[in-house]
Parts: C-alpha cells; structure tokens; sequence
C-alpha cells in the first residue's frame, strides 16, 4: 500500500460494510473506519491521508515513567535509528497500551493527526538521538509513516 508498512495487525470485532461509492467512502471521518477501508483496498494512499489528517487522534510524549521505577522511551523500534511514536483513534486504545507496556501517569493528549504529524516532525528537528516517525493504532492496525517521509505524508494530510 505504497507509504506504508503494516506491523502489529490483530484481528478487529468490528466490520464495516463495503461500500462502492468513493464517494461515500470519505463521508464519514471515523479514524477506525476509514483504517478499515485503507487495508481493505478500498482507499487509496493519497484518499486515506487527505481524509485521516482531519481525524482526532490520542497520543502522550515519547518519554515517561515504567511501573519498575525507570523512566524510558516508549517508542517502537524502527530501521535506522529511527522509531515509530504510536498515535490512536480512541482514549481507550491508548490506555490499553501504555497500561501493557507497563507506563505510568501518562497524558494523553488530543489533536487532528495532521497536527500530530507536524508535531513529530518539530521533535525530529531538535538534536534528538533517534528521529521519530508514526505508527497508528499499534496492535490493532499498525500502519506506520517512516521518519523521513513525514514531509510528503504532511503535504497529502491537507
């Protein structure tokens, strides 16, 4: 699917009904819906992000506490020196995460993805070790935007 990558897949209960309709397609801007119609093939690249860049994403900083005490990056590995900063549809999603990869009093905070995306490319900007890409919905869906093209992801968002 061109620009991205799928990692982390697990099977959803949810299923939307296919429609025909490009149209229709892009009616509804619900973050699980429209993921659903990219992975089936049913949006392309460029329809999912102009779409996907509107929708309100959750998310918290790359760094904060484990329940062992340490502080650490909870990030996941990419190639490169690089690394994917997971974002989420709902506040539900990202609790289940953070709360598996045992972080604690974490904040989540809320944002169009688009901005979210601007956001990560401001933190690559500074003098960081790793640069950051994105990966959405880990563990349900796990599409990721690579690090170095945040650029043309940005542009297709708007």
């Amino acid at each position: 699917m061109g620009l991205f990558n799928k990692i982390f897949k697990k099977k959803l209960d949810y299923q939307p009904p296919i429609q025909n309709n490009a149209a229709k397609l892009l009616e509804n801007h619900d973050g699980i819906s429209l993921l659903d119609k990219h992975e089936k093939g049913l949006l392309d690249d460029k329809s999912f992000l102009s779409s996907f860049g509107k929708v309100k994403v959750f998310y918290s900083t790359p760094f904060g506490d484990h329940k062992d005490g340490s502080s650490r990056l909870f990030v996941l590995p990419a190639p490169d020196k690089t690394a994917y900063l997971p974002v989420f549809t709902s506040t539900e999603r990202a609790m289940e995460f953070y709360n598996e990869a045992g972080r604690l009093g974490f904040l989540l905070m809320e944002d169009s993805f688009v901005s979210f995306l601007e956001t990560t490319k401001k933190i690559n900007e500074g003098n960081t070790p790793i640069k950051l890409g994105a990966v959405i919905d880990p563990g349900y869906y796990g599409v990721t935007v690579n690090a170095n093209v945040l650029d043309t992801v940005i542009d297709m968002t708007k």
